[in-house]
């Protein structure tokens, strides 16, 4: 497993640190994530299709008060720096870096694309022309 982390609030004590920064611990009889146990603590299982979500990014802050339930979807959204502006997600370009609404960017069969359409739209053509260099 991980290392052997700081002293735990939660029941099972100490507990290891899985690579992504969360702690594991041990807890009814098995190893558990540290942050479900706390929120099953306070609110009871966690909803099917649901995940555990730390406010303000710190894997380790297990305090009921820094959890939050949200949907998968949601939960990658917030960690790959997309922002909720006036009920519509704002996305970062890994291309370019710009924050845009989700609207300027391709919809793909696996969920939205990566680059804005504006990137997406210059590189295409690039490609097109080094194709036509190279015939």
């Amino acid at each position: 497993m991980g290392t052997r982390g700081p002293q735990s609030g939660a029941p099972g004590g100490y507990g290891t640190i899985t690579p992504k920064g969360h702690r594991r611990i041990y807890h009814g009889g098995r190893y558990r994530m540290e942050h479900v146990v706390v929120w099953e603590k306070h609110h009871g299982p966690v909803p099917v299709g649901q995940c555990v979500h730390h406010l303000n990014g710190d894997p380790l802050d297990n305090r009921i008060e820094n959890l939050q339930v949200v949907d998968p979807t949601t939960h990658k959204r917030i960690h790959s720096g997309c922002e909720l502006r006036n009920g519509t997600w704002w996305k970062p370009c890994r291309k370019c870096g710009r924050i845009q609404p989700e609207t300027e960017y391709y919809q793909r069969r696996t969920g939205i694309g990566s680059w804005c359409k504006t990137c997406t739209i210059y590189e295409a053509v690039q490609n097109k022309r080094r194709r036509r260099k190279g015939k």
